[in-house]
């Protein structure tokens, strides 16, 4: 299997709609992976970036941003501008949160092209990772409205995130065979400074490896952008060929380069080399 890198620069953006700024405020991360992300918090500020981008030669852009308390994005406000951008020629993809009826509608509105939707199938990791009280079934029934909404979704499953159990992946690999799904994109816990957790142990890159491979019984798996920098070396050597796509992929494996986040469909990947 050849394996491809890809870097969402250059033609593929990052943008947060709540700026660095994350209501959720998780104590895996305290909204500080939101710093890389471009900001509009308006929905003008969206449309107005979404020209300058365009002018630039950019294809794609991920909306992102930190999420409610409910575990949600809040895109409300912004749908109408979404659907502007879809209508100025971007592929659109969206960092959801776990949706209701309601998102999923209004993201089937805006024209979203693809869902990038973060599964957890684990009460503990859903209540300590995350400080949210929703349930395994409210993720999976979030999916579930996403594609009855003829939205492409890619779960995100990370591993070692506190609070888990070892064994929930098998649980998600039988999600990801029920739905059909086509790719799944696998993250790995970073023990991040200034938070709670930054002194937690990543797992290894043994077991990393174990659940890339049962996922790829049922979907084609890409390694995601999120993962320890002490770990990607080996990571990203040993996944090299097991995976076809890896994210901001390590130098030493000279890797052809897409730009664009790791969980575009096959069909658009020529948008982007």
């Amino acid at each position: 299997m050849k394996t491809l890198g890809f870097t969402p620069t250059g033609k593929f953006a990052e943008v947060s709609i709540t700026g660095h700024y994350c209501p959720l405020n998780c104590p895996m991360c305290r909204g500080k992976w939101l710093k890389g992300m471009t900001p509009a918090i308006s929905p003008d500020d969206l449309v107005r970036l979404g020209h300058k981008l365009r002018k630039k030669g950019v294809e794609g852009i991920l909306i992102s941003g930190g999420l409610g308390p409910d575990g949600k994005l809040p895109m409300r406000p912004f749908v109408s501008a979404i659907r502007e951008l879809k209508e100025m020629g971007f592929f659109i993809s969206v960092h959801t949160g776990v949706v209701g009826k309601e998102e999923a509608k209004l993201l089937s509105t805006a024209r979203v092209d693809l869902a990038d939707y973060e599964l957890i199938l684990d009460e503990g990791a859903i209540k300590t990772a995350k400080s949210l009280t929703l349930t395994p079934d409210d993720f999976v029934r979030g999916m579930e409205l996403l594609i009855e909404s003829s939205i492409e979704v890619v779960p995100h499953i990370t591993v070692g995130l506190p609070g888990s159990r070892e064994n929930w992946f098998e649980e998600a690999a039988n999600v990801i065979r029920e739905l059909g799904i086509r790719r799944s994109v696998v993250l790995v816990f970073i023990p991040t400074p200034g938070t709670p957790f930054e002194d937690h142990d990543p797992p290894s890159p043994i077991r990393v490896i174990e659940v890339v491979r049962l996922l790829s019984r049922y979907s084609k798996v890409s390694l995601g952008c999120m993962r320890p920098p002490w770990m990607k070396k080996r990571l990203d050597s040993a996944l090299n060929g097991l995976v076809d796509r890896i994210a901001n992929p390590h130098p030493s494996l000279g890797l052809d380069i897409v730009h664009a986040c790791c969980s575009i469909p096959e069909e658009v990947v020529e948008r982007f080399v």
